[in-house]
C-alpha cells in the first residue's frame, strides 16, 4: 500500500522582495489536509509558499506566490 504521506509544503519565507531560498516545512512529506493547513500559516504572514507532491505538480500556492509566477 502506498503512503498517503506524499505532499510536501515548500516557502521562501520573509520579504520575498529580498529573499529567494526556498525552504520545506520540517513535517513534509505529510498527508494533503496536513499540508493544506501548514500552508495556511505561511499564507498569513504573506510569503511565497505552495504544497506540490512528490513529482513537483503543485495543488495550491499562496496569494503572495500567484503574484510572483504570473
Amino acid at each position: 500500500m502506498a503512503s498517503r504521506k506524499k505532499w510536501y509544503v515548500r516557502f521562501i519565507a520573509g520579504n520575498p522582495e529580498i529573499f529567494s531560498d526556498v525552504k520545506t516545512e520540517s513535517r513534509s512529506p505529510m498527508m494533503r489536509s496536513e499540508a493544506l493547513e501548514a500552508i495556511g500559516h505561511i499564507d498569513n504572514n504573506g510569503w511565497r509558499g505552495w504544497v506540490e507532491d512528490e513529482s513537483g505538480n503543485r495543488i495550491y500556492e499562496t496569494a503572495t506566490e500567484k503574484r510572483y509566477t504570473s
